[in-house]
């Protein structure tokens, strides 16, 4: 590949400061093409060889070789790389100084990954779906997201029929437009510049420490037509229960299933939906399929109703370590556990199934037994293997209505019952025919 002078230029300066005032730019520009282009020699290499060759020191070398978006880690500078801008979005912002700003951002991706990017620059001569080529971005973190924060003129467009076959879902949408609008059921962690409606079911405060200061963050639990979801916002937006806004640039982390994050930029507007549930709409629940929420990584409040199509083992009596609550197994020493119970079972719906716990309290009301009770029936019985036994009696092929919340993760849907009840309106003989096929499948 040919390349220019200018192309070189961030890394003449590199090396420039690893080696001192020993060569000429230009002399170092001549040996850096015939390293990279005549050799075949990737850039790093050919780099560090010119430094070590002029007695220079290659650990003051700072401007890495070009890095896949997945090999990018949070607080690193000079950083080059390719990409497909996935979306832009322009957007004007008045600093804590009262000062107007003009900020780009949205995705970007490669083969390995997609990633947020931020520009600060009243102009950006760029498009989805246009490839680029960064030399000098920085990364920074914030709950847990790595954002790339471009520096202004670093940026340039260029040819790469990889990256331009690559099908990232390109949003080819004006700049000046806020983030795609979804319905809360669409969310997934790892979302950026969403807008959604929604109302606020309920708001409370929690008290943080953030680089050694205290902090006050906001969360809650927010509803639309499709469910509910966990929120988390970092700034006081002076959010109040019960009302409807449209929110816009906000974004999507894992906390049990999809929990909707709202931030200094994240922009708050009152609404008048009458479409939306009300707040005793969402008293019961909202219903969901197992599948739906294995699609959606689970949910914060939901009711889901099905059969229960096997105990699992580790039901019954158990006992958990006294400090951190962990389950204590067989063959552990016990001398620092205290007894509980729970059910571990497989439960089914039609739409699929999941693993799904049932705490002492729910196995109490399920056994007509209390735990002391529980206890006294294993020593009489010799084993918990006959409390076992009418764990299965009770539950096994019985319709159950279960509310709580759900996770999806890479070992399947898990379910955290904190409700219990018969479940009425289930029709039995269509579900066991799908399960049938399922299995059959």
């Amino acid at each position: 590949m040919q390349t220019n002078e200018a192309d070189f230029e961030t890394h003449v300066d590199d090396i420039v400061k690893a080696i001192g005032d020993k060569l000429e730019r230009n002399v170092i520009i001549t040996e850096l093409k015939r390293y990279v282009e005549e050799y075949g020699i990737d850039l790093a290499t050919a780099k560090e060889s010119i430094v070590r060759k002029h007695y220079g020191n290659p650990n003051v070398l700072q401007v890495d070789a070009q890095k896949l978006l997945a090999q990018i880690k949070p607080g690193e500078n000079n950083i080059q790389f390719k990409a497909k801008l996935v979306s832009v979005f322009r957007k004007e912002i008045t600093t804590k100084e009262g000062a107007q700003k003009v900020l780009f951002e949205g995705e970007v991706g490669d083969s390995t990954m997609r990633m947020r990017y931020s520009y600060w620059s009243d102009t950006f001569d760029f498009e989805s779906g246009d490839t680029i080529e960064v030399l000098n971005a920085y990364s920074k973190s914030w709950n847990d997201i790595i954002t790339l924060n471009i520096n202004e003129g670093s940026i340039k467009k260029i040819e790469d029929k990889d990256l331009e076959s690559l099908d990232l879902g390109v949003m080819k949408s004006k700049a000046s437009q806020p983030g795609q609008e979804f319905e809360l059921v669409d969310l997934k962690p790892g979302m950026s510049n969403v807008s959604v409606k929604l109302r606020v079911i309920d708001v409370e405060t929690r008290k943080i420490t953030v680089k050694n200061e205290p902090k006050t963050i906001f969360g809650g639990t927010v509803g639309d037509n499709t469910g509910t979801c966990r929120f988390t916002s970092w700034e006081d937006h002076n959010i109040i229960a019960g009302k409807t806004y449209k929110i816009e640039n906000a974004y999507v982390k894992e906390f049990n299933g999809p929990d909707l994050q709202f931030g200094e930029y994240t922009k708050f507007v009152d609404i008048e939906d009458d479409l939306l549930p009300s707040l005793q709409e969402y008293e019961n629940g909202v219903m969901y399929s197992l599948s739906q929420l294995d699609e959606r990584n689970g949910a914060s409040d939901a009711v889901v109703e099905g059969h229960v199509f096997n105990i699992r083992e580790g039901s019954g009596l158990i006992f958990r370590d006294k400090e951190t609550n962990r389950l204590v197994r067989n063959g552990d020493d016990r001398k620092n556990a205290t007894p509980d119970l729970r059910i571990k079972m497989i439960f089914d719906d039609g739409s699929g199934s999941c693993t799904a716990y049932l705490n002492r309290e729910i196995t109490e009301k399920l056994l007509g037994r209390s735990l002391d009770s529980c206890l006294e029936f294993v020593k009489e019985n010799f084993g918990p293997e006959a409390l076992v036994e009418e764990i299965e009696d009770a539950l096994l092929l019985k319709p159950l209505k279960l509310r709580g919340f759900a996770r999806s993760d890479e070992y399947g849907l898990s379910f955290f019952a904190r409700s219990c009840e018969p479940a009425t309106e289930i029709d039995v003989p269509s579900v066991a025919r799908q399960f049938l096929a399922a299995l059959e499948g």
